[in-house]
């Protein structure tokens, strides 16, 4: 009786190891939820990583594609030793479908290179089928980069016979273009073809007059410099052309140095997050210029990534863990009433 007794007394009660079991329990969920919480985070960093890093990809991929079409541009001048005609490269840039397979692009010119010294004669050529053709507006820079043609002409009408060395951004980006032999972009313009004056840029690609030998130095491109195939680009243009919002859950801007290309931080945009759960920041060298790249998650991206996995565990665990205390508790006082009754029936 006295070691029955003993047992019912010690089961009366809540013992250390008692403790050590709801502790270790309560452990074990808090490291659980500290590990799905972790877990989740990464994953989370990742899918952030992963459509920033197609964002900036994406972009590239259309610039790419633009550079090919002005190769593709380049070459056909090429082929009829630079001396295109109007119609000749109107044929040509409707054949290749521009603003269908290249959108953002306002359409495709041809900028020739003209000595100051040829200039009568070049206006001479152009107003023969084009009687107001003329070059504008007046400069000293001693030579000229006007545009001859541009494809398509509705909407291009003010940049028929703009001169590119008559303003230092679009001078300097053609003069890279014809000594480096590359693509080139201007930084940010605001392009005459844009009605609502938001940012732009030109893109060139040198042609070279045809000669004996390769054009492996500066001089040889400058002596044999005949001109460029250029396209205006509105980036927003391009941005819709390349990623629409619908399709991802990040918010971007692009900057040429202290000015704004593109930007969605702002409150007007339905999907931007003044709090945004993930920031990233990629400099990317572009034909001349670096693009800054600052992309934000958006609201749509915090609500694709919210989960309840970690406060599911946490919860759970915790609820185990009360569970146990109330099992142990139970018991003690099981224990304690059937020590209450044996006394009273003695």
């Amino acid at each position: 009786m006295e070691i029955n007794r003993q047992k019912l007394e010690r089961a009366g009660t809540i013992h250390w190891f008692h403790w050590c079991i709801v502790g270790l329990s309560l452990c074990l969920t808090l490291f659980a939820w500290y590990y799905s919480n972790e877990q989740l985070n990464a994953r989370v960093q990742a899918q952030f990583d992963r459509e920033a890093d197609q964002a900036v990809e994406l972009v590239l991929e259309r610039m790419q594609k633009y550079e090919d079409a002005l190769w593709a541009g380049v070459a056909y001048v090429e082929t009829v030793d630079g001396d295109v005609a109007f119609e000749q490269w109107r044929d040509y840039a409707q054949s290749i479908q521009i603003e269908h397979k290249y959108p953002g692009t306002n359409g495709m010119g041809v900028v020739h290179a003209i000595p100051e010294a040829d200039l009568e004669n070049y206006l001479k050529r152009q107003q023969q089928g084009r009687p107001n053709y003329g070059v504008h507006p007046p400069h000293e820079q001693g030579e000229y980069l006007p545009i001859s043609y541009i494809i398509p002409v509705k909407g291009n009408e003010q940049a028929v016979g703009l001169d590119m060395a008559h303003e230092n951004n679009r001078y300097t980006a053609a003069l890279k273009c014809r000594d480096s032999g590359d693509a080139q972009v201007t930084g940010p313009i605001t392009l005459v073809q844009d009605a609502a004056k938001t940012p732009g840029f030109l893109f060139y690609a040198p042609i070279y007059h045809s000669g004996d030998g390769d054009v492996n130095s500066v001089q040889d491109r400058r002596d044999r410099f005949h001109g460029m195939v250029y396209a205006p680009v509105v980036v927003r243009k391009l941005m819709a052309g390349t990623l629409r919002k619908e399709s991802r859950h990040v918010g971007i801007a692009i900057l040429d140095g202290d000015q704004v290309l593109y930007d969605e931080h702002v409150e007007s945009e339905e999907d931007f997050d003044p709090n945004p759960l993930f920031k990233k920041t990629v400099d990317v060298p572009l034909y001349g210029r670096v693009w800054h790249f600052d992309i934000w998650s958006a609201k749509s991206f915090r609500a694709a990534a919210s989960s309840k996995q970690p406060l599911t565990i946490l919860l759970g665990g915790l609820t185990i863990d009360v569970m146990l205390i109330a099992l142990f508790y139970l018991i003690s006082r099981a224990s304690r009433r059937a020590l209450n009754y044996a006394d009273a029936m003695n």
